[in-house]
């Protein structure tokens, strides 16, 4: 199990254009910030469509041109790939298909006999872990202030980075936190039950979802409270 976590995001020439910045945010699962880079070109300089320039001169905040060419930039973001996937990382990005897919590839194109079995294995997507934590994956979430604003690499990456270490650290049903959902559950039922209530317009059934809510409450404080010496 991964500690490691490196978080990217890139801003391309449309979905299926070049790209021509990528921002990285490097953590572990204790929240730390352990390297950030936003790497970038003149996006005038990538490949893509009309509508595509049209929109990145429209959304995307301007950035500094640290590379003439996109090779470069390229290289550069492989280079720090290389060096946290060494040290255990693994790579991760938010509904990875086709933008940051398409620059993983061409980072590979550049050299392909170097390489080619260097790409990460698995390339982990946020929108999956997300999708099954039961979150709909594809939310227009809150943004923190260093994650503003929007359509900026590395602010992506942050707020993607934070995202997943929120979903990998959301706490599980323990036997606990259903004992207890049960047993507010059970004596609210029971007290309804006790005076013999009939399903008059739905009574009975607003009393069971009332339960239902206390025993959802009570298992949440009950994740919430510290652990038992």
């Amino acid at each position: 199990m991964s500690d490691l976590f490196m978080v990217f995001d890139v801003e391309s020439i449309g979905l299926h254009g070049e790209g021509f910045a990528v921002g990285y945010v490097v953590v572990n699962r204790q929240g730390e910030r352990l390297e950030e880079r936003v790497l970038s070109c003149d996006p005038e300089e990538a490949q893509g469509s009309s509508e595509g320039h049209a929109w990145v001169s429209e959304n995307v905040p301007a950035l500094p041109f640290v590379f003439p060419k996109q090779r470069l930039m390229r290289d550069a973001f492989w280079a720090r790939w290389l060096y946290w996937k060494d040290l255990g990382a693994v790579l991760v990005a938010d509904c990875c298909w086709p933008v940051e897919a398409r620059f993983l590839i061409a980072c590979v194109d550049d050299d392909r006999s170097g390489r080619e079995w260097e790409g990460p294995y698995p390339l982990h997507d946020l929108a999956s872990v997300l999708l099954a934590n039961g979150a709909n994956p594809l939310a227009v979430t809150e943004r923190l202030p260093d994650e503003l604003p929007a359509h900026h690499p590395l602010h992506d990456a942050r707020q993607s980075a934070r995202q997943l270490l929120d979903a990998l650290t959301q706490k599980k049903p323990t036997d606990a936190m259903i004992d207890a959902y049960l047993t507010a559950q059970r004596a609210t039922v029971e007290e309804a039950d006790r005076f013999g209530r009939p399903n008059i317009g739905g009574l009975h059934t607003n009393t069971v979802r009332e339960a239902c809510r206390a025993g959802l409450t009570a298992a949440i404080d009950k994740a919430k409270a510290p652990p038992s010496p």
